[in-house]
Protein backbone atom coordinates (compact mmCIF):
# COMPACT_ATOMS: atom_id res chain seq x y z
CA UNK A 1 0.00 0.00 0.00
CA UNK A 2 1.18 3.52 -0.80
CA UNK A 3 -0.02 7.00 0.18
CA UNK A 4 -0.33 10.23 -1.76
CA UNK A 5 -1.64 12.76 0.81
CA UNK A 6 -3.56 15.84 -0.33
CA UNK A 7 -1.93 17.89 2.47
CA UNK A 8 1.45 17.63 4.24
CA UNK A 9 1.63 14.53 6.44
CA UNK A 10 2.49 16.54 9.54
CA UNK A 11 -0.62 18.69 9.06
CA UNK A 12 -2.92 15.69 8.58
CA UNK A 13 -1.38 13.93 11.59
CA UNK A 14 -1.89 17.07 13.68
CA UNK A 15 -5.51 17.35 12.61
CA UNK A 16 -6.08 13.69 13.49
CA UNK A 17 -4.56 14.19 16.97
CA UNK A 18 -6.70 17.28 17.60
CA UNK A 19 -9.81 15.45 16.40
CA UNK A 20 -9.17 12.53 18.77
CA UNK A 21 -8.63 14.87 21.75
CA UNK A 22 -11.78 16.88 20.99
CA UNK A 23 -13.86 13.75 20.51
CA UNK A 24 -12.63 12.24 23.81
CA UNK A 25 -13.52 15.46 25.62
CA UNK A 26 -16.95 15.35 23.97
CA UNK A 27 -17.48 11.75 25.11
CA UNK A 28 -16.67 12.69 28.70
CA UNK A 29 -19.18 15.54 28.63
CA UNK A 30 -21.87 13.34 27.06
CA UNK A 31 -21.44 10.60 29.66
CA UNK A 32 -21.57 13.08 32.51
CA UNK A 33 -24.93 14.43 31.34
CA UNK A 34 -26.38 11.15 30.05
CA UNK A 35 -29.37 9.67 31.84
CA UNK A 36 -29.03 6.32 33.55
CA UNK A 37 -29.39 3.47 31.08
CA UNK A 38 -28.44 5.66 28.11
CA UNK A 39 -24.69 5.15 28.28
CA UNK A 40 -24.58 2.45 25.61
CA UNK A 41 -26.60 4.49 23.10
CA UNK A 42 -24.46 7.57 23.76
CA UNK A 43 -21.22 5.64 23.26
CA UNK A 44 -22.48 4.05 20.02
CA UNK A 45 -23.46 7.40 18.50
CA UNK A 46 -20.20 8.95 19.61
CA UNK A 47 -18.26 6.06 18.09
CA UNK A 48 -20.06 6.32 14.76
CA UNK A 49 -19.38 10.04 14.38
CA UNK A 50 -15.78 9.68 15.53
CA UNK A 51 -15.09 6.86 13.08
CA UNK A 52 -16.63 8.92 10.26
CA UNK A 53 -14.29 11.80 11.07
CA UNK A 54 -11.24 9.54 11.22
CA UNK A 55 -12.20 7.88 7.92
CA UNK A 56 -12.30 11.28 6.23
CA UNK A 57 -8.90 12.16 7.67
CA UNK A 58 -7.46 8.83 6.58
CA UNK A 59 -8.96 9.31 3.09
CA UNK A 60 -6.99 12.56 2.87
CA UNK A 61 -3.82 10.43 2.98
CA UNK A 62 -5.04 8.83 -0.32
CA UNK A 63 -4.11 5.20 0.36
CA UNK A 64 -3.92 2.89 -2.63
CA UNK A 65 -2.10 0.09 -4.40
CA UNK A 66 0.51 0.72 -7.06
CA UNK A 67 0.55 -1.18 -10.32
CA UNK A 68 3.15 -3.63 -9.04
CA UNK A 69 1.07 -4.78 -6.06
CA UNK A 70 -1.31 -7.72 -6.29
CA UNK A 71 -4.71 -8.22 -4.76
CA UNK A 72 -5.04 -11.66 -3.15
CA UNK A 73 -2.12 -12.90 -5.22
CA UNK A 74 -3.85 -12.09 -8.50
CA UNK A 75 -2.62 -10.24 -11.55
CA UNK A 76 -0.93 -6.85 -11.15
CA UNK A 77 -3.41 -4.00 -10.86
CA UNK A 78 -3.78 -1.94 -14.00
CA UNK A 79 -5.86 0.92 -12.60
CA UNK A 80 -3.96 4.17 -13.02
CA UNK A 81 -4.02 7.75 -11.94
CA UNK A 82 -2.48 10.96 -13.29
CA UNK A 83 -2.49 9.68 -16.88
CA UNK A 84 -4.12 11.45 -19.81
CA UNK A 85 -5.18 9.14 -22.65
CA UNK A 86 -5.94 10.69 -26.03
CA UNK A 87 -7.99 8.73 -28.56
CA UNK A 88 -7.69 9.82 -32.22
CA UNK A 89 -10.57 8.06 -33.95
CA UNK A 90 -11.15 7.75 -37.70
CA UNK A 91 -14.90 8.19 -38.23
CA UNK A 92 -14.83 8.49 -42.02
CA UNK A 93 -17.20 6.48 -44.17
CA UNK A 94 -14.47 3.90 -44.78
CA UNK A 95 -14.62 2.70 -41.16
CA UNK A 96 -18.02 1.28 -42.04
CA UNK A 97 -16.40 -1.24 -44.39
CA UNK A 98 -17.34 -4.74 -43.22
CA UNK A 99 -13.98 -6.52 -43.33
CA UNK A 100 -13.24 -6.77 -39.62
CA UNK A 101 -13.62 -10.42 -38.78
CA UNK A 102 -16.84 -12.16 -39.78
CA UNK A 103 -18.71 -9.41 -41.61
CA UNK A 104 -18.26 -6.78 -38.91
CA UNK A 105 -17.35 -3.19 -39.62
CA UNK A 106 -13.98 -1.66 -38.87
CA UNK A 107 -15.75 0.69 -36.48
CA UNK A 108 -16.85 -2.36 -34.45
CA UNK A 109 -13.21 -3.16 -33.77
CA UNK A 110 -12.46 0.46 -32.91
CA UNK A 111 -15.35 0.60 -30.44
CA UNK A 112 -14.30 -2.64 -28.76
CA UNK A 113 -10.69 -1.55 -28.38
CA UNK A 114 -11.58 1.88 -26.97
CA UNK A 115 -13.77 0.31 -24.30
CA UNK A 116 -11.08 -2.24 -23.45
CA UNK A 117 -8.47 0.50 -23.11
CA UNK A 118 -10.77 2.48 -20.81
CA UNK A 119 -10.73 -0.54 -18.50
CA UNK A 120 -6.95 -0.81 -18.73
CA UNK A 121 -6.50 2.84 -17.78
CA UNK A 122 -9.29 3.04 -15.20
CA UNK A 123 -8.75 6.15 -13.11
CA UNK A 124 -7.07 8.08 -15.92
CA UNK A 125 -8.38 11.06 -17.85
CA UNK A 126 -9.63 10.62 -21.42
CA UNK A 127 -9.90 12.87 -24.47
CA UNK A 128 -11.44 11.77 -27.78
CA UNK A 129 -10.90 13.44 -31.17
CA UNK A 130 -12.91 12.21 -34.15
CA UNK A 131 -11.97 12.95 -37.75
CA UNK A 132 -12.74 12.29 -41.41
CA UNK A 133 -11.74 15.25 -43.58
CA UNK A 134 -11.77 17.50 -40.47
CA UNK A 135 -11.23 16.91 -36.77
CA UNK A 136 -13.68 17.44 -33.90
CA UNK A 137 -13.07 17.26 -30.14
CA UNK A 138 -15.91 14.95 -29.16
CA UNK A 139 -14.92 14.21 -25.55
CA UNK A 140 -12.96 16.91 -23.70
CA UNK A 141 -10.39 15.66 -21.21
CA UNK A 142 -12.32 14.02 -18.38
CA UNK A 143 -11.94 11.28 -15.78
CA UNK A 144 -15.48 10.04 -16.43
CA UNK A 145 -14.54 6.75 -18.05
CA UNK A 146 -17.93 5.22 -17.28
CA UNK A 147 -19.79 7.77 -19.43
CA UNK A 148 -17.12 7.62 -22.13
CA UNK A 149 -17.69 3.88 -22.39
CA UNK A 150 -21.34 4.50 -23.18
CA UNK A 151 -20.38 7.18 -25.69
CA UNK A 152 -17.81 4.90 -27.35
CA UNK A 153 -20.41 2.14 -27.68
CA UNK A 154 -22.40 4.45 -29.97
CA UNK A 155 -19.53 5.57 -32.21
CA UNK A 156 -20.38 5.33 -35.92
CA UNK A 157 -18.90 6.64 -39.15
CA UNK A 158 -19.90 10.22 -39.89
CA UNK A 159 -22.84 10.58 -42.27
CA UNK A 160 -21.48 11.38 -45.72
CA UNK A 161 -22.67 11.82 -49.30
CA UNK A 162 -21.38 9.65 -52.17
CA UNK A 163 -19.53 12.63 -53.62
CA UNK A 164 -17.16 13.06 -50.69
CA UNK A 165 -17.45 9.80 -48.77
CA UNK A 166 -13.90 8.73 -49.64
CA UNK A 167 -12.34 11.47 -51.75
CA UNK A 168 -12.00 13.95 -48.86
CA UNK A 169 -10.78 11.53 -46.17
CA UNK A 170 -7.51 12.68 -44.61
CA UNK A 171 -5.88 10.34 -42.04
CA UNK A 172 -3.81 13.26 -40.68
CA UNK A 173 -6.76 15.64 -40.26
CA UNK A 174 -6.58 15.41 -36.45
CA UNK A 175 -2.94 16.49 -36.22
CA UNK A 176 -3.44 20.11 -35.18
CA UNK A 177 -6.36 19.35 -32.84
CA UNK A 178 -4.30 16.64 -31.12
CA UNK A 179 -1.29 18.93 -30.75
CA UNK A 180 -3.44 21.63 -29.15
CA UNK A 181 -5.17 19.18 -26.80
CA UNK A 182 -1.83 17.76 -25.67
CA UNK A 183 -0.49 21.24 -25.00
CA UNK A 184 -3.55 22.13 -22.92
CA UNK A 185 -3.20 18.89 -20.95
CA UNK A 186 0.46 19.60 -20.25
CA UNK A 187 -0.40 23.05 -18.90
CA UNK A 188 -3.29 21.79 -16.75
CA UNK A 189 -1.59 18.62 -15.51
CA UNK A 190 2.17 19.25 -15.67
CA UNK A 191 3.00 16.08 -13.68
CA UNK A 192 0.73 13.79 -15.71
CA UNK A 193 1.85 11.63 -18.62
CA UNK A 194 0.04 11.73 -21.96
CA UNK A 195 -0.63 8.65 -24.09
CA UNK A 196 -1.83 8.70 -27.72
CA UNK A 197 -3.88 5.93 -29.35
CA UNK A 198 -4.71 6.37 -33.03
CA UNK A 199 -7.52 4.21 -34.48
CA UNK A 200 -8.11 4.03 -38.25
CA UNK A 201 -7.67 2.36 -41.61
CA UNK A 202 -5.22 4.83 -43.21
CA UNK A 203 -7.41 5.49 -46.26
CA UNK A 204 -6.31 8.62 -48.13
CA UNK A 205 -8.92 10.38 -50.26
CA UNK A 206 -8.08 11.52 -53.78
CA UNK A 207 -8.59 15.15 -52.73
CA UNK A 208 -6.66 14.83 -49.46
CA UNK A 209 -3.08 15.96 -48.89
CA UNK A 210 -1.78 14.18 -45.78
CA UNK A 211 0.91 15.97 -43.82
CA UNK A 212 3.67 14.53 -41.62
CA UNK A 213 2.02 13.47 -38.35
CA UNK A 214 4.66 14.97 -36.08
CA UNK A 215 4.03 16.01 -32.46
CA UNK A 216 6.68 17.44 -30.10
CA UNK A 217 8.08 14.48 -28.15
CA UNK A 218 7.80 16.30 -24.82
CA UNK A 219 3.99 16.35 -25.12
CA UNK A 220 3.45 12.57 -24.83
CA UNK A 221 5.02 9.48 -23.31
CA UNK A 222 3.76 6.62 -25.45
CA UNK A 223 0.78 4.96 -27.08
CA UNK A 224 0.13 3.06 -30.31
CA UNK A 225 -1.31 3.30 -33.83
CA UNK A 226 -4.02 0.70 -34.45
CA UNK A 227 -5.17 -0.40 -37.90
CA UNK A 228 -8.45 -2.10 -38.87
CA UNK A 229 -9.59 -3.95 -41.99
CA UNK A 230 -7.92 -5.82 -44.82
CA UNK A 231 -6.19 -4.92 -48.05
CA UNK A 232 -8.98 -6.60 -50.05
CA UNK A 233 -11.70 -4.63 -51.83
CA UNK A 234 -14.30 -4.99 -49.10
CA UNK A 235 -17.19 -2.50 -49.03
CA UNK A 236 -19.57 -0.89 -46.61
CA UNK A 237 -23.28 -1.61 -47.20
CA UNK A 238 -25.24 1.24 -48.74
CA UNK A 239 -26.96 3.37 -46.16
CA UNK A 240 -24.53 2.56 -43.32
CA UNK A 241 -22.23 5.56 -43.82
CA UNK A 242 -23.10 6.73 -47.29
CA UNK A 243 -25.88 6.51 -49.83
CA UNK A 244 -23.88 4.06 -51.95
CA UNK A 245 -21.31 1.31 -51.36
CA UNK A 246 -17.89 2.54 -50.26
CA UNK A 247 -14.88 0.41 -51.19
CA UNK A 248 -11.61 1.22 -49.46
CA UNK A 249 -8.79 -1.26 -48.74
CA UNK A 250 -6.80 -0.89 -45.55
CA UNK A 251 -3.79 1.39 -46.12
CA UNK A 252 -1.20 0.02 -43.72
CA UNK A 253 1.60 1.99 -45.37
CA UNK A 254 -0.07 5.25 -44.32
CA UNK A 255 -0.69 3.98 -40.77
CA UNK A 256 2.91 2.84 -40.43
CA UNK A 257 4.06 6.26 -41.60
CA UNK A 258 1.93 7.93 -38.91
CA UNK A 259 3.35 5.52 -36.33
CA UNK A 260 6.89 6.29 -37.50
CA UNK A 261 6.32 10.04 -37.22
CA UNK A 262 4.98 9.60 -33.67
CA UNK A 263 7.68 7.04 -32.82
CA UNK A 264 4.95 4.66 -31.67
CA UNK A 265 4.36 0.98 -32.50
CA UNK A 266 1.83 -0.03 -35.14
CA UNK A 267 -0.59 -2.93 -34.57
CA UNK A 268 -2.96 -4.51 -37.07
CA UNK A 269 -6.02 -5.35 -34.98
CA UNK A 270 -8.12 -8.46 -35.48
CA UNK A 271 -11.08 -9.92 -33.56
CA UNK A 272 -10.18 -11.97 -30.50
CA UNK A 273 -6.81 -10.30 -29.88
CA UNK A 274 -6.19 -9.00 -26.35
CA UNK A 275 -5.81 -5.25 -26.04
CA UNK A 276 -2.87 -5.69 -23.65
CA UNK A 277 -0.57 -6.42 -26.60
CA UNK A 278 -0.82 -2.79 -27.77
CA UNK A 279 -0.08 -1.20 -24.40
CA UNK A 280 3.18 0.68 -23.79
CA UNK A 281 5.98 -1.29 -22.10
CA UNK A 282 4.94 -2.73 -18.74
CA UNK A 283 7.28 -4.12 -16.11
CA UNK A 284 5.66 -5.78 -13.07
CA UNK A 285 2.51 -3.77 -13.63
CA UNK A 286 4.44 -0.48 -13.79
CA UNK A 287 4.33 1.45 -17.02
CA UNK A 288 7.72 2.88 -17.93
CA UNK A 289 9.43 4.91 -20.59
CA UNK A 290 11.55 3.16 -23.22
CA UNK A 291 14.44 3.39 -20.73
CA UNK A 292 13.55 1.08 -17.80
CA UNK A 293 16.15 2.85 -15.64
CA UNK A 294 14.31 6.15 -15.92
CA UNK A 295 13.27 7.41 -12.49
CA UNK A 296 10.21 9.12 -13.94
CA UNK A 297 8.06 5.99 -14.01
CA UNK A 298 4.42 6.10 -14.91
CA UNK A 299 2.93 4.04 -12.09
CA UNK A 300 -0.44 2.39 -12.17
CA UNK A 301 -2.40 3.06 -8.95
CA UNK A 302 -5.70 1.86 -7.54
CA UNK A 303 -7.17 4.59 -5.32
CA UNK A 304 -8.89 3.61 -2.06
CA UNK A 305 -9.81 7.05 -0.70
CA UNK A 306 -13.31 6.85 -2.17
CA UNK A 307 -14.04 3.69 -0.16
CA UNK A 308 -13.10 5.47 3.06
CA UNK A 309 -15.11 8.55 2.08
CA UNK A 310 -18.11 6.35 1.25
CA UNK A 311 -17.93 4.68 4.67
CA UNK A 312 -17.80 8.09 6.35
CA UNK A 313 -20.80 9.23 4.30
CA UNK A 314 -22.86 6.24 5.48
CA UNK A 315 -22.01 6.88 9.13
CA UNK A 316 -22.80 10.59 8.77
CA UNK A 317 -26.13 9.72 7.14
CA UNK A 318 -27.00 7.46 10.11
CA UNK A 319 -26.10 10.29 12.50
CA UNK A 320 -28.26 12.71 10.52
CA UNK A 321 -31.25 10.36 10.70
CA UNK A 322 -30.81 9.89 14.46
CA UNK A 323 -30.48 13.65 14.95
CA UNK A 324 -33.70 14.33 13.03
CA UNK A 325 -35.54 11.64 15.02
CA UNK A 326 -34.28 13.10 18.29
CA UNK A 327 -35.31 16.60 17.25
CA UNK A 328 -38.84 15.46 16.34
CA UNK A 329 -39.13 13.53 19.62
CA UNK A 330 -38.11 16.63 21.58
CA UNK A 331 -40.65 18.72 19.68
CA UNK A 332 -43.42 16.27 20.52
CA UNK A 333 -42.42 16.24 24.19
CA UNK A 334 -42.46 20.02 24.25
CA UNK A 335 -45.93 19.99 22.73
CA UNK A 336 -47.18 17.64 25.41
CA UNK A 337 -45.70 19.83 28.15
CA UNK A 338 -47.35 22.98 26.71
CA UNK A 339 -50.73 21.25 26.62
Amino acid sequence: MTFDPVLPVWLLAGLAAIAVIVRLATLHRLLVHAAAGRYRAVVLRWTGLTVALLLLLFAAFRPGLTGGEDRDGGDPIRAVSNINVFWVVDRSATTGVTDYGDGKSRMTGIRNDIRALIDEYAGGRFDLIGFADQAHVEWPLSQDGWSLKAFAAGLKPYPSSPDNAVDAVDPTAALEALRQRLQVAKERYPKARNLIFYFGDGVVGAQAQPQPFTIPQDLYSGGAVLGYGTAADAATPAGQAAEADVTAPLNEAQLREIAEHLDLPYHHRQPGREITEVLPPVRAGVMVETDPADDEQLVGRLEWYWLLASGAAVLLLVELVLTVRQYRRNQLLRGDVVK
